[in-house]
């Protein structure tokens, strides 16, 4: 289980747009994502400049808000 990291809305919204635009498969290049997100672990980014959830992103976004 991942610890529950406190999350400003924005932050929140941004996993959501990561989800969503994965399950899309849509790119990923432009979403802003926070150096927060990335130093917790929470989003990856590829070679390309595209971001991911991490595992423990999924996680965090099935903890609800």
């Amino acid at each position: 289980m991942v610890k529950k990291i406190q999350l400003n809305e924005e932050q929140w919204r941004t996993l959501l747009a990561l989800h969503e635009a994965h399950a899309r498969r849509s790119p990923t290049e432009t979403i802003s994502v926070s150096e927060r997100l990335l130093s917790n672990g929470l989003v990856g980014c590829d070679r390309q400049g595209g971001k991911f959830l991490t595992e423990q992103g999924r996680e965090r976004l099935n903890q609800g808000r």
